[in-house]
């Protein structure tokens, strides 16, 4: 029991994300923008450094609003990305603000005697011990914005799937996605860091891709996935006393190969 009651509110964080990350996942692999959230949740952590610099503590609110400030700048810059025509281009100016954002970071927490452990903490997060406090905001932000996606979800939809959407897509909707995504991304890497909000955002929407074609039952599937895989990474982390973002994203890796054993034992069956 006291297992459970330490391990719940990371447990409940983890199913937001899932919820949340597992939706955007697959409109990012249907744009064919693969490490835009990579890049932004870097990004966020380079605010929380240029705060943690200016004095102001890593993870509190003053560094969150740094953040946002950050995420939403390279927002409407990766709006216009729909008008470089080649999505290797896109890749490769997405790579760079990743690279330069990551960079940034490394030099500017290098002027803290204690940076480094910072940039660590951004990196693995912190999600063992995130607050009931904590949740409910996170909570609340990703409700207004799974209802936002929820009344528009045709013109989203239509932008991401669709090459007729894709021509018709006007900045403002554009920013509207990639501002989402950036609130998404900011509030997650706070608590969660970098490397289990890629994951989370990637690998559960990849695995259900490589089974079905369907978006709906992809959602389901990637959910599910999601859900069983950072359950057992939570637990493992626990027992084992290991890092548990880098312990549940380890987890997370084997999702593709298992989606991979499912459709060659569907393929025996056949």
């Amino acid at each position: 029991m006291d297992a459970w009651l330490i391990l719940l509110p990371a447990s409940v964080m983890l199913l937001l994300m899932i919820l949340t990350h597992t939706y955007l996942g697959l409109h990012v692999l249907a744009r064919g923008i693969i490490f835009v959230d990579l890049a932004l949740a870097q990004v966020a952590a380079l605010g929380m450094s240029i705060a943690f610099l200016l004095g102001e503590e890593a993870h509190g609110f003053t560094a969150q609003l740094y953040a946002f400030a950050a995420t939403f700048l390279v927002a409407v810059a990766f709006a216009r990305l729909r008008t470089i025509p080649s999505k290797t281009a896109r890749e490769v100016t997405i790579g760079c603000v990743y690279v330069v954002a990551t960079a940034l970071s490394i030099v500017i927490l290098s002027r803290s005697s204690q940076g480094m452990e910072e940039l660590k903490s951004l990196f693995n997060g912190n999600i063992l011990w995130v607050s009931w406090d904590e949740i409910i905001l996170v909570a609340v932000a990703y409700t207004v914005l799974a209802v936002l996606h929820a009344i528009y979800r045709k013109r989203f939809c239509a932008m991401s799937f669709s090459e007729a959407g894709e021509e018709k897509s006007s900045f403002l909707w554009e920013f509207m996605f990639f501002a989402s995504f950036a609130v998404v991304i900011t509030l997650a890497v706070n608590l969660a860091g970098i490397l289990l909000v890629f994951a989370l955002l990637i690998i559960p929407a990849f695995s259900a891709s490589i089974i079905t074609s369907s978006f709906a039952v992809r959602l389901g599937l990637g959910w599910l996935l999601a859900i069983v895989g950072s359950l057992i990474g939570l637990w493992l982390a626990y027992g084992a006393d290991l890092p548990v973002g880098a312990t549940v994203v380890s987890v997370l890796g084997g999702l593709p190969l298992v989606a991979v054993a499912i459709m060659y034992i569907k393929s025996l069956r056949r």
